[in-house]
């Protein structure tokens, strides 16, 4: 391996002999020679390669540190991003939340107490008739005008025609009810109810009776029924229908409330119907 090179053949001329690369071939002195210049022209070659492919990764890193650095400096808000942002929308429903709660804190507002219904919310007069007519547009209907120790008469309407003569209505003293709300009867307006005794089949009919002796305009007293009586009974709470079922006659004629009469200072008013409904 270390002896002299061997000559070139005399007949062909040396030739001019090239690598893969292009390059070429330097003459050495001996293997050893040969073999270290290639192994330095590897190491030549693969040093720039590796130097480049790492300067690109080194590169491309850069890139891409600094393209997530620029998106979180653009996400980010002075605030704090949308941890700020939700941390002020928490605030916000926080707030809400005490806010409807302060508000329904709020009690609602009393129920204004309404009065029971018994006996006492109806004002009832003895009052006595000064005029009588039969109504114009209905047969079993009279006009009467009723003095009750008011400024004025007042006109109620009775359904009494078919069952008491109207010369027997004339200056009679009846009860009648005042506070209940003024209706048209058959074209007529009427301001109160002469109150009267039914039997069952309402096929007898007769008003109340006062005391001979009353005065005129005296308030009818219950007994353990009192307070000051509505000013108008509204038709729409069915406060008189509610009454109706408690208001009759005793056997001896005396008009009741449950089980208190319809009393005056002269006595209680009374009816020849006995056990009869009082309407």
């Amino acid at each position: 391996a270390g002896g002299p090179r061997p000559a070139e053949h005399p007949h062909h001329p040396p030739r001019n002999r090239t690598d893969a690369m292009g390059n070429t071939p330097v003459p050495f002195e001996d293997m050893y020679q040969a073999f270290d210049a290639f192994l330095n022209l590897q190491t030549g070659n693969q040093a720039p390669n590796r130097a480049n492919a790492e300067g690109k990764a080194n590169a491309n890193a850069n890139a891409k540190g600094k393209g997530n650095a620029g998106a979180e400096k653009k996400n980010a808000s002075p605030e704090g991003g949308d941890g700020a942002k939700q941390d002020k929308a928490g605030d916000g429903q926080k707030k809400g939340k005490k806010e409807k709660k302060a508000k329904g804190d709020k009690k609602p507002a009393a129920a204004k107490e309404e009065k029971p219904t018994d006996v006492a919310i109806l004002d009832i007069k003895i009052g006595k008739i000064l005029k009588v007519e039969n109504h114009p547009d209905a047969d079993g209907l009279y006009v009467e005008q009723i003095d009750l120790g008011e400024a004025e008469p007042r006109q109620v309407v009775s359904g009494l025609r078919k069952f008491v003569p109207i010369e027997q209505m004339q200056d009679r003293v009846v009860v009648v009810i005042l506070n209940l709300k003024p209706a048209k009867m058959r074209s007529v307006m009427s301001y109160g109810m002469v109150l009267c005794a039914s039997n069952e089949d309402h096929t007898q009919v007769e008003p109340l009776v006062p005391p001979s002796d009353v005065a005129i305009g005296e308030k009818v007293t219950f007994e353990g029924f009192s307070g000051e009586p509505e000013a108008v009974i509204n038709p729409k709470k069915k406060q008189l229908e509610k009454l109706f079922p408690d208001l009759k006659t005793t056997a001896d004629g005396v008009a009741m409330y449950k089980e208190a009469a319809f009393m005056t200072t002269k006595g209680p008013c009374t009816s020849a119907l006995a056990n009869a409904w009082v309407r």
